[in-house]
């Protein structure tokens, strides 16, 4: 699939990889969500949706003293409640397959100073 680069957004967001466990109950993540859409919508970032699918690629900024995780603890932490405040802030129509065709994460160390934070890149999907 070949991408079209749209935005970046860099948001004072720290992403969590679930090792402190992630609860039974549905509104625990629901809370998690609701916070992170508070932040969004407190630095302005409600927009219309893209009219197209799109991929996104999220990117861990490593803050001081914090270690890389396990590839495969990324998606186990907060990035779902990240898409889904952002769906609710107008970045997307709906976070399912008709819209998101892909969503990646990485992890960079190379800017420390400037995190914990996440990036979040937004691509046309062709």
């Amino acid at each position: 699939m070949t991408e079209h680069h749209l935005m970046t957004q860099t948001l004072p967001i720290e992403l969590t990889n679930g090792n402190d466990g992630r609860g039974s109950k549905w509104y625990s993540s629901a809370k998690v969500r609701k916070r992170i859409e508070t932040t969004l919508r407190g630095l302005g970032l409600v927009r219309q949706p893209f009219e197209y699918q799109v991929a996104i690629r999220l990117t861990r900024v490593l803050g001081k003293g914090q270690q890389f995780w396990d590839s495969d603890s990324f998606y186990r932490g907060n990035s779902k409640e990240l898409i889904d405040a952002l769906v609710a802030c107008g970045w997307f129509h709906d976070d399912g397959p008709k819209w998101i065709v892909d969503a990646t994460g990485k992890q960079d160390a190379s800017q420390r100073v400037n995190g914990p934070c996440v990036i979040v890149e937004v691509f046309k999907a062709n």
